[in-house]
This record gives structure tokens, C-alpha cells and sequence, in this order.
């Protein structure tokens, strides 16, 4: 893939990279002993940061974009764009791609803030673009998907499809997975977007899926998880909760973990769909979960949590105010956190 992480301290994208493990796999985690620094970007944060080479990225919401040094707090750049953020950034090589509330991509330098180019859509761009042989994919609210090509943005094709796009996809090598407003995930062919098949649930997708073992993860708002076969389509397992799932899950091994709005958090067995355990966060959990081993992190509105990854038991949690709902960040020994009141926190 064209973006993955290179090092323990890089985290390039939702979920840390491309393959959607959503950890960094650290040899050992330690309990953070205090804030390092903390830096108010002014505005709310609903998008998740990105870290590459000891330069934080940050999108507010008004528009905002910041470079932050990762071990100072102190901005490198600053970029005010003309529309809303909601779309968490993705690194690839030396730009910073994004989605605004005006319908386009934006393609940044990522050490200067400069742009290289933009490519439009009819709708807002809520969802993470993924880079995958120098193909940059992403989805839009006005019912398409696109692929476009990442040193121009130029497009390579667009497939129209039946609901609003807000989830992020994954790129395999020859497919692209993705859930949809109508209901479905879809796989399309990445080369020229044609639908290789679409499998139906019970209400919208908001969930960016992993893929794992040839099955497709992912949770939609009929309160249901499933498990895909990614070459088919078909139902493999899925697991009921008492909400809706926009949770992203995160794998490790043989166990996803991701968050319910019914306010658990969940690890099943990526095989059989079995409950490993479940972990009351006491606020719905609406981002997805991160993991350092041996500890799975999530945000909880409210704290972040950090519960053990074997049992769930609640081994840490920090309360930094109201409206933590983006994914940290664990890398490096340390946790970045950015909340809706416009703070972006570095705990070490």
C-alpha cells in the first residue's frame, strides 16, 4: 500500500494504516503519567489526528488545518480553508490528503501546507481518502464513489450508488470495500469501479470496514455486526448489539474490537463471531477503538478509556472534559487526543 506506517511512531491514517489493525503493536504499553502539552486549536475537533515523522496533523472543524510539532505542541504550519472538516486526514508520502464539507479532496504538502491540487464532488467529503497504487479513493454524500489519481487528482472513474458515502474504505489489492447510506457494503473492482457484488443490512453504514482473513468487518445502524466474505459478499456470522454501530473496528490476531451507541465495547472472535467480552463505557461509543498491545484504547464522549485486551477490564482512563469522540492516537509511548471543545493533548 502506498501509505503505511513505516515506524512504531507514525500513525498515517484512520486507524494507524491502510490494512485498518488500528494499532501500533508496541512491545509495551505503561500507564501515561501526565499531560506533555496541550494545544487549543479554538474550534471543535471531530476528525482523528495523523502523525508522521514528529509532525501531528490536525483538522478543526471550521476549516482549520494544523502541523503540530509532536513533542512541543508548537505549530510548524497553519492552513485556513474555506469549509468545514469532518474527514480525518490520510498521509501518503510527502501530502495530506482530506475531505471538506465543500465536496472536494484536498491534496496538501504536508511539510508546508501548500496545496497540489483539489478534485470536486457534488457533495460533502466526510470520509478518510485511501491511497492504494498511487490511486486515491474516497466516497462523497452526493452518492459516488471516486477514484482519482494522486499525483494530479485527476479522475480515473466514478461509480454512482444508492446512498449518501460518510464511511472511509479499504483497499485491498484488487477491490475496494465500503458500507453505503442505502444499507449495503459494497465491493468494487478497483480498477475501474464496476460492482463486483453489494450484500444488503438493515439500515445505513457509517462504519469503516477491515478486512481480515478474506471476511469483510464491519457494523451498520441495524445494530448489527458483520463478518463478509470479501470475495462474495456473503453473510459469514454477525453479532447483534442493543444500538446502532458507526464504531469503526479495530483487529488484532483472531479478535475485532469496536464500540456500539448501546455503550459497550465489544472484542468477538474474528472466526466465529463469538463474544470474547464486553466493557460498559457508560456513553455511547461512536469511534472506533485503537490498539497498542496489551491494551485496546476508545474514546467514550467523555474519557478515553484503555481496557486490557484479553479480559476488558478497565485499566486506565483520563477525563480531559466533555466531547472526546475522534480516535487517539497511540504511538511512540505516548496517546494524542483531540476533542470538541478544540484541544489537542499530547499524554506521556
Amino acid at each position: 500500500m502506498d501509505n503505511p506506517a513505516s515506524t512504531d511512531r507514525d500513525w498515517v491514517t484512520l486507524l494507524r494504516e491502510n490494512s485498518r489493525t488500528g494499532g501500533s503493536h508496541e512491545a509495551s504499553w505503561q500507564v501515561p503519567k501526565g499531560v506533555r502539552w496541550q494545544f487549543r486549536a479554538g474550534r471543535a475537533i471531530l476528525s482523528a489526528p495523523v502523525l508522521r515523522d514528529k509532525l501531528l496533523y490536525v483538522t478543526e472543524i471550521h476549516g482549520a488545518v494544523y502541523a503540530l510539532d509532536a513533542d512541543s505542541g508548537r505549530p510548524r504550519w497553519t492552513r485556513q480553508l474555506p469549509n468545514w472538516i469532518h474527514s480525518t486526514p490520510s498521509i501518503s508520502g510527502n501530502t495530506l490528503l482530506f475531505g471538506c464539507d465543500g465536496g472536494k479532496v484536498h491534496c496538501l504538502a504536508r511539510y508546508t501546507g501548500k496545496t497540489i491540487w483539489e478534485s470536486a464532488t457534488r457533495g460533502q467529503v466526510w470520509s478518510s481518502p485511501v491511497v492504494r497504487d498511487e490511486t486515491v479513493f474516497f466516497g462523497s454524500a452526493d452518492g459516488r464513489f471516486y477514484a482519482v489519481e494522486h499525483k494530479t487528482g485527476k479522475p480515473r472513474w466514478t461509480q454512482p450508488l444508492g446512498g449518501r458515502i460518510c464511511a472511509s474504505a479499504y483497499a485491498a489489492e484488487k477491490h475496494v470495500y465500503f458500507g453505503c447510506g442505502d444499507g449495503k457494503v459494497y465491493a468494487l473492482d478497483a480498477s475501474s469501479g464496476r460492482i463486483e457484488w453489494s450484500t444488503p443490512t438493515g439500515d445505513g453504514i457509517d462504519s469503516t470496514p477491515a478486512v481480515v482473513d478474506d471476511m469483510v468487518l464491519v457494523g451498520s445502524e441495524d445494530f448489527f455486526f458483520y463478518a463478509l466474505d470479501a470475495g462474495t459478499g456473503a453473510v459469514r456470522w454477525k453479532f447483534e448489539t442493543k444500538l446502532g454501530i458507526s464504531s469503526s473496528p479495530a483487529a488484532s490476531k483472531d479478535v475485532v474490537y469496536f464500540g456500539s451507541k448501546d455503550k459497550n465495547i465489544y472484542a468477538l472472535d474474528i472466526r466465529t463471531g463469538k463474544l470474547r467480552w464486553k466493557t460498559f463505557a457508560g456513553s455511547a461509543i461512536t469511534s472506533p477503538p485503537v490498539i497498542s498491545e496489551p491494551v485496546v484504547a476508545v474514546s467514550a464522549q467523555g474519557p478515553v478509556l484503555c481496557l486490557d485486551t484479553a479480559s476488558g477490564q478497565v485499566l486506565w482512563r483520563a477525563g480531559l472534559g466533555s466531547g472526546l469522540q475522534s480516535a487517539p492516537v497511540l504511538a511512540g509511548g505516548r496517546i494524542y487526543l483531540a476533542s470538541q471543545n478544540g484541544m489537542v493533548y499530547a499524554l506521556e
